[in-house]
């Protein structure tokens, strides 16, 4: 029997699995996992053995916790991604990601304007002042964040189910898009990294950045057994370019704004300083701030390996991946108090006790949390890094963090596979999504504080996991029938 009349025929195709440039064999199945996997062992290395000793109260702990939450990652991913038990694949339903894209890139161009003017004050990205004074620029939007209208950045976390996909479907679902989807997909990933550049802000450029580049090392993982040399050599050298593009960017933005907050802190009164001076103060601010309780390990193997050139921005980035380790370890010398799923998200914590008429408790339940526990300690989350773990933990645990990193590694493999094998466009965006708190597990909450991405992922999270329970359940009627 057919199940196709139960679908809107214009939203849901049937069949025709996937087309996707990948084979869901060999190493294409884990490359997900060692990318945004390996970043996590990274960390956890550099903490150990990197150039910042952050003097931890209880080292051993912490790393135990550390490599447990990486094996638990690991082992529930390849749990998913085990073996091709899927069947009826000819009949598996998905949204069309073409009617996605068209809904997708609509709603991100009517709020485009306005968010670009609410968060930089002008109504179209002024990407010459984010490249040559990313200070002012960072300065700029970090004012108009905190004074302007929430009212616009409400509805972009409203539309945040239909704005998500559209970059995932745009590098990972090329094949399956018409033309005009293309050229929708492109000019919204353009207008978003411009929008980031004007800001002055990295972490946007980085996140598209990174997803582009675990695109390339995909499709090279993919290419080495049919030995497509030519496709494997170009999607290199665009891994290259971008590496090379986001370490220029990073750096130039990073010391524009180092050096606005040393000219802010020596007074105005004060001479400008030349810019070899300058140059020198950001460096050794970048070195020798002593990184909120950390110090410098001379002898570490780094200073051994990084070009002498490279090592401000070394230790620097080393401070951004290993900073998190020093509040997690605090949070793990606190007793646990139980927040009960209040814990996990700022946004819905604050939101849910808003609507339940109990807003008054919220201070009360964020003291409860490990966050508000290791602030109330010296260590101010938001301010600092504090890992993704303490904010689960909040509310399971610690042992439990670990049982929910083998559910979080399950829905990583799980998201990964449909991907490939069926074009699933839920699927992709659920797996975006996943790659950035991997990415930032060593760092914080990525998908939960912020309400975009956490109603975002929340929503197409939910609706991948029915569809998916859907089709299965059909399948195993059919198998009965």
């Amino acid at each position: 029997m057919s199940r196709s009349t139960s679908w809107p025929s214009r939203l849901v195709l049937v069949g025709d699995p996937a087309g996707s440039p990948f084979e869901f064999a060999g190493f294409t199945k884990l490359v997900p996992l060692v990318v945004c996997g390996g970043v996590f062992a990274l960390s956890i290395a550099l903490g150990l053995f990197g150039p910042i000793d952050w003097r931890l109260g209880n080292p051993v702990a912490v790393y135990v916790f550390l490599v447990s939450c990486l094996v638990a990652l690991t082992g529930g991913y390849l749990f998913a991604v085990r073996a091709n038990q899927l069947s009826h694949a000819d009949n598996y339903r998905r949204i069309d990601p073409n009617a996605l894209m068209v809904l997708g890139a609509a709603c991100f161009l009517l709020v485009f304007p306005f968010v670009c003017y609410a968060t930089t004050g002008k109504w179209f990205p002024d990407v010459v002042m984010g490249l040559t004074d990313a200070g002012r620029a960072y300065a700029t939007t970090k004012l108009l964040n905190e004074t302007s209208s929430p009212t616009v950045l409400y509805v972009k976390m409203l539309l945040s189910p239909a704005t998500t996909p559209v970059l995932p479907m745009t590098l990972f679902l090329w094949s399956r898009l018409k033309p005009y989807s293309r050229v929708l997909g492109v000019g919204c990933v353009t207008l978003s990294l411009a929008l980031n550049v004007s800001q002055g802000t990295a972490n946007g450029f980085a996140e598209t950045c990174g997803i582009a580049i675990l695109f390339f090392t995909l499709v090279i993982g993919a290419s080495l057994k049919k030995g497509r040399r030519r496709r494997i050599l170009l999607a290199a050298g665009a891994i290259i370019l971008i590496v090379a593009l986001f370490g220029t960017y990073y750096s130039t933005i990073m010391t524009s704004r180092l050096s606005a907050d040393i000219e802010r802190a020596q007074g105005s009164s004060q001479s400008n300083p030349t810019d070899a001076k300058r140059s020198e103060q950001v460096a050794a601010t970048m070195v020798d701030v002593g990184y909120y309780g950390g110090q410098l390990r001379r002898d570490s193997v780094f200073y051994a390996v990084a070009p002498k050139g490279l090592v401000p921005l070394g230790v620097l980035l080393t401070s951004y991946l290993t900073q998190g380790f020093k509040g997690l370890s605090i949070a793990m010398d606190q007793p646990f108090t139980s927040t009960f799923g209040l814990g996990f998200s700022e946004f819905f914590r604050h939101n849910i006790l808003k609507f339940t008429g109990h807003a008054q408790d919220e201070p009360a339940v964020v003291a409860s949390t490990y966050a508000g526990k290791i602030t109330g300690a010296g260590w101010p989350v938001g301010q600092r890094w504090a890992t993704f773990f303490i904010h689960p933990a909040s509310d399971v645990g610690f042992p439990g963090v670990v049982l929910l990193m083998v559910l979080i590694g399950w829905a990583f493999g799980a998201a990964w596979r449909d991907v490939v094998m069926f074009g699933d466009p839920l699927a992709t965006s659920v797996f975006i999504s996943l790659c950035l708190l991997v990415f930032y597990l060593s760092a914080n909450n990525q998908l939960f504080q912020g309400g975009e991405r956490a109603i975002g992922f929340s929503v197409l999270l939910v609706a991948w996991l029915a569809m998916r329970r859907r089709w299965r359940w059909s399948a195993v009627r059919d198998d009965a029938g």
